[in-house]
């Protein structure tokens, strides 16, 4: 489980609950008050905090969070961050406006796989096709040998932006 989905998930919980990342933690309150502390490399309860131990949550809202820390707790630390994304970017035009190469993946209106170049003059992006993660660019280098070193050569991180995911 990613961090983002156990924060969006023990949030779903109850009213009550909130839920949120920051400097390696997660954060969970009841009400106002801070109840737990998770570290985001935790491996089991004993390293969480239990900063309010002496606040009495409803049964079922503690088996849920209990539930979804303990699936968390589970997830191996390397797969608990999300994968970074990059882009695979071309020549730039003479008007120094960015190309990015995009995929076309098939879908059931659209079953071809297609190469595109995108072209930005105020740099934005249609991510939905431009964004790849590692996994499919090892995976594309996999797929096409002879590409991989322009793959390598056209690599260019992603600017970091909250996910929605």
């Amino acid at each position: 489980m990613k961090i983002k989905e156990a924060v969006n998930r023990i949030k779903s919980t109850s009213l009550s609950i909130n839920a949120w990342e920051r400097e390696g933690y997660i954060h969970i309150f009841w009400n106002t008050f801070t109840i737990l502390v998770v570290p985001y490399e935790a491996k089991t309860m004993f390293d969480c905090h239990f900063v309010n131990p002496h606040i009495k949550l409803p049964a079922d809202v503690k088996a849920q969070i209990s539930g979804i820390i303990g699936k968390f707790l589970r997830t191996p630390i390397r797969e608990r961050f999300p994968e970074k994304k990059y882009r695979l970017r071309w020549i730039d035009d003479s008007d120094c406006s960015k190309n990015y190469i995009g995929l076309h993946r098939p879908t059931v209106n659209y079953p071809i796989i297609d190469w595109y170049i995108t072209s930005t003059t105020d740099n934005k992006l249609n991510n939905y096709h431009e964004l790849w993660t590692e996994s499919e660019l090892e995976q594309l280098k996999k797929d096409n040998p002879r590409l991989a070193p322009a793959i390598d050569a056209m690599k260019e991180p992603a600017e970091d932006k909250d996910d929605e995911d």
